[in-house]
């Protein structure tokens, strides 16, 4: 479904057919180079109880993949998830988000906290705490966009997975690991990869490390044990914010969800029944 929002046109995965408002709605955003494609294992694993989202980003998947900075910029973004909300009729959401769709959530919660009713930050970050740390990785992204531009998307997502931070997507089964590979030749374009880097790769985007002591919306921090960053810097989101757990999954790396789908959606199933015993007591 292509939803006209801004002047761009998202498109938008749902599993529902029928307006249930009792049906909590979960909006999940993707990562970098991700689509609505990465949830289907997710989608397909839970329940009727929930109204199941996802959206393509500006630059990605089936969504438009404009030329513009504008449409990859924070301010953007953040309004854009509020126009979608809009346009689906939901005064509140639970946003999950991986790694950059993770930043994008953290980011809309502090621009509008009573919009959601839950956090689910997949091996994600509040942004890049010192000036000097921020604009070293705005000269380490300004040389991917340099390869980017040179190499085919093939050879770009093939030198992307053999990163050492999804080293442990490497004990898929192959024909997954194929998969994968295929879904982002297929989702991406040069035009959409560059500019989202440019406009809100981490070295742009607003610290908020500053900011995490005054959210209250509960949050579920995820991350993979063999994903030593990232956890390490979950755990010192978990210590700030003021209602959160912090669950760290064995076995598995930067991406959860793909790595581990079964132990990914019984933890957020158990953290929003949770959530909802707690909210029915108020």
């Amino acid at each position: 479904m292509l939803l006209s929002i801004n002047g761009i046109s998202v498109f938008s995965k749902k599993n529902f057919r029928t307006s249930k408002s009792h049906r909590r709605a979960i909006l999940f955003l993707h990562g970098f180079g991700g689509s609505t494609k990465d949830w289907e294992e997710i989608f397909s694993l839970f329940s009727s109880e929930f109204q199941l989202i996802a959206i393509d980003l500006p630059g990605f998947g089936k969504s438009n993949k404009p030329r513009s900075d504008k449409f990859y910029q924070t301010d953007f973004l953040v309004q854009l998830i509020d126009e979608i909300l809009r346009e689906l009729k939901l005064a509140e959401v639970i946003l999950a988000g991986y790694s950059m769709g993770g930043r994008l959530a953290l980011q809309f919660a502090c621009k509008h906290p009573g919009k959601v009713k839950a956090l689910i930050l997949e091996s994600s970050s509040p942004g890049i705490k010192t000036k000097s740390e921020r604009q070293l990785r705005i000269k380490s992204d300004a040389e991917l966009i340099s390869f980017i531009n040179k190499n085919s998307l093939k050879d770009i997502f093939t030198f992307w997975q053999n990163q050492p931070l999804f080293a442990s997507q490497k004990n898929l089964p192959v024909k997954k690991q194929n998969s994968i590979l295929l879904n982002k030749i297929n989702a991406n374009s040069k035009i959409g990869l560059t500019n989202s880097l440019k406009n809100f790769g981490q070295g742009e985007m607003e610290n908020l490390w500053n900011k995490l002591s005054a959210i209250k919306i509960p949050t579920l921090l995820l991350t993979g044990a063999l994903d030593t960053k990232y956890a390490a810097i979950q755990h010192e989101m978990d210590k700030l914010l003021l209602n959160s757990s912090h669950k760290i999954i064995g076995d598995a790396g930067h991406n959860l969800h793909l790595e581990k789908p079964e132990v990914f959606v019984n933890l957020v199933r158990e953290f929003l029944q949770i959530l909802n015993v707690k909210t029915d007591l108020k």
